[in-house]
């Protein structure tokens, strides 16, 4: 594979000396807004940081999208088997081999599935030993998640992995899977079909356990007509099955042979709530979910598909280890996982696993880490021990801008429901200036939409909107009615009550606040007065369902190719949630079937409609027609306005950990690191020279 997926938008790159000039300036111009010394920390390092980072992206400041030839070839396409690559000699890990010694495991030959298959890591064949310590919020990431189809290192194409092939019937309501042979589980139990019929019949089903069940999921079907055998019958045909496998898969199944122990279907109801009162749980669907979701105080013993198994957990720390039982090789027989056993550090504080990350406390460090602070990170480089890769945020864009098509107040409601309003918010924003001061000038100016690698992607949706024209944005506002009568740098109503709108916010994953700071300043050079409330998660979901929120913020993830087919969250009415607010009363209508909140717009049926559509079309390239409708519409009508995205995510790996790969997208729709086969990582143990 050596295409590359990218589009330039033309947005020039700042050379060291402009570029510091850019970030002192601002340091002063932006001190008021309580940036100052976020800015300050940046600056100190001058052009020698603007130089490292320049080095460390390769000069892709305006770039979008990652060369696939990043990656291994072998990563794009459905991974070989041992038979196939006449492997019949197999080794495992040391430690593993004084288990089988001392009575403890079968033999490696018993722990195999019949046909392991390869995986061809990043560098290098590694080697078997020592212990990865990282923060408890990186855990996902690095402990191997087993979903029962891959994704590819674009996050473009759907692959095998426990699930050896799939098909769909004619009419696209039936989906048949074929397990691997010889899979088990952590504890040595097989993994069959039968623990996917669980999950559908005692889970699924199961009212106490599951009170409601998607539109999708009623009069589904789940059936095993042999042990490696899954057939899913559905009510209308789910083209987009595949994905859902490969990112939410681990959803579909669950160990039977050990959830039944706590499930009332299978064992004395009265008992089994006594027993969830002891361990000081109110019902036995909480004490049953604990157990599924490791979230006991004793963890140990729930069984998983995943590379490590979480053994044991405290307060401060979660350890895991490997699965002896984990199904993959790589090319020299030797079974996966390297390492031996990953640390958790439960740390909360954000600053503090800055701190403990830029000096190199850690051997790999990267969810909730700040662009910002990539030069401190690149500061600690020598004397802590690690390297900063530069990876690309998975998101549309870093921050989303929502007005409220749906609040109560009817002149705001009318005021964001007209497109002259939402092109001005988006012409009023300097988005070239933006990603000098947030990004290094290492992001893409951008509206809401997929990324480079999609099918569904144009480059016309990314530019739609994102000049900086402050004039033809007054027209706008002019042509809206909207004028400062009392010469207070405010516009007001057209009536000349005064206009105040409110942002409300939750600070979380991507530079949100100076992003807000820098909107909001061009804004009132428009004449708008936008003030911003910043609030927690749960005070923001509150408000955001009860259709309380004027406008808010998030991340545009879900614009991949795995998710946005089936979460087009930005871009149709289909999904209320607490990231979102920005056409909640059409949400409620469509979800509950007209029983609660309002009719779309004919625009917002339009969407709905051209989304059932494709999301039942069986007819591949009618799928792209609608779903690049969808696209067009929001690059037309701007129902969310975009900022800058694919910005710069520092990846921090400890020098002696292998096999990370160089470049990658880092998000949600990947799950971070999936298709980057964390299972390959090892760690150079051997002692250091004199």
């Amino acid at each position: 594979m050596g295409t590359t997926r990218t589009a330039t938008h033309g947005v020039p790159t700042p050379s060291p000396a402009d570029a510091t000039g850019a970030w002192r300036g601002r340091g002063a111009s932006w001190s008021a807004g309580g940036w100052s010394r976020r800015l300050s920390a940046v600056v100190w390092q001058g052009a020698w940081a603007v130089l490292l980072i320049a080095v460390g992206t390769r000069g892709r400041a305006a770039a979008e999208g990652i060369p696939d030839s990043s990656w291994p070839a072998s990563w794009f396409n459905p991974p070989q088997t041992a038979s196939a690559l006449h492997l019949t000699q197999f080794r495992q890990a040391p430690l593993l081999a004084a288990r089988v010694a001392a009575g403890e495991l079968p033999p490696l030959a018993g722990r195999l599935p019949d046909d392991p298959w390869v995986v061809e890591p990043a560098e290098g064949i590694g080697t078997y030993g020592g212990v990865l310590r990282v923060f408890h919020r990186d855990a996902p990431v690095v402990t191997g998640l087993e979903n029962p189809l891959g994704m590819d290192p674009a996050v473009h194409g759907v692959l095998p992995n426990l699930v050896a092939d799939w098909s769909y019937n004619t009419d696209g309501r039936q989906v048949t899977l074929r397990l691997r042979r010889g899979l088990r589980w952590s504890d040595g139990h097989p993994f069959t079909a039968e623990d996917w019929v669980f999950w559908h019949q005692h889970i699924l089903l199961n009212r106490e356990l599951t009170p409601v069940v998607q539109p999708r999921w009623q009069g589904a079907q789940v059936m095993a007509p042999d042990s490696l055998t899954v057939v899913f019958a559905f009510p209308q045909p789910f083209p987009y099955f595949a994905q859902e496998l490969a990112h939410h898969g681990t959803v579909y199944f669950a160990p039977a042979h050990f959830l039944s122990q706590y499930h009332p279907d299978f064992v004395d109801r009265s008992a089994l709530v006594a027993r969830a009162e002891a361990e000081g749980f109110i019902s036995w669907m909480a004490y049953f979910n604990a157990v599924r979701g490791e979230s006991m105080a004793d963890p140990a013993g729930t069984p998983t598909t995943n590379a490590f198994v979480l053994v044991r957990k405290s307060p401060t720390l979660q350890v895991y280890e490997r699965n002896p039982y984990y199904p993959k090789v790589d090319p020299a027989g030797q079974q996966l996982p390297y390492i031996d056993q990953i640390q958790c550090l439960v740390v909360m504080n954000p600053e503090v696993v800055t701190a403990k990350t830029s000096t190199g406390q850690v051997g790999f460090s990267a969810n909730g880490l700040n662009t910002a602070d990539i030069p401190l990170f690149k500061h600690g480089e020598a004397s802590g021990g690690f390297t900063t890769r530069i990876w690309n945020r998975l998101h549309g864009v870093d921050v989303v801008i929502q007005p409220n098509l749906t609040v109560e107040d009817p002149d705001k409601r009318a005021l964001f429901r007209d497109v002259r309003f939402r092109r001005a918010l988006s012409l009023s924003l300097d988005r070239d200036e933006m990603n000098t001061i947030i990004y290094f000038g290492q992001a893409s100016p951008r509206q809401t939409t997929v990324i480079p690698s999609s099918a569904f992607y144009r480059a016309e949706f990314a530019s739609a909107w994102v000049q900086h024209d402050a004039a033809e944005a007054g027209r706008l506002l002019d042509s809206l009615g909207l004028a400062d009568r009392n010469a207070d740098g405010v516009r007001e109503l057209p009536d000349g009550r005064p206009l105040s709108l409110s942002l409300e916010w939750v600070d979380l994953e991507t530079p949100k606040g100076i992003t807000l700071e820098l909107a909001t300043s061009y804004w009132r050079a428009a004449g708008l007065d936008v003030r911003l409330k910043q609030v927690d998660g749960s005070l923001q979901a509150t408000r955001a369902q009860a259709n309380l929120i004027e406008m808010t913020i998030w991340h545009a993830d879900r614009t991949s190719d795995i998710l946005f087919p089936m979460e087009p969250f930005w871009f149709v009415p289909m999904h209320r949630g607490w990231e979102e607010c920005h056409w909640t009363l059409w949400t409620d209508y469509y979800l509950t079937g007209g029983q609660r909140g309002e009719a779309p717009s004919p625009a917002g049926a339009r969407l709905l409609a051209a989304w059932e559509e494709m999301t039942t079309s069986m007819d591949a390239r009618r799928r792209l027609e609608l779903g690049r409708e969808i696209l067009q519409s929001q690059a037309d009508s701007l129902w969310t306005i975009g900022t800058l995205g694919l910005a710069p995510q520092p990846v921090v790996v400890s020098r002696a950990l292998h096999n990370v790969p160089e470049r990658g997208w880092w998000g949600w729709d990947n799950r971070w690191t999936l298709p980057y086969h964390p299972e390959t990582w090892y760690l150079d143990t051997r002692p250091e020279g004199p």
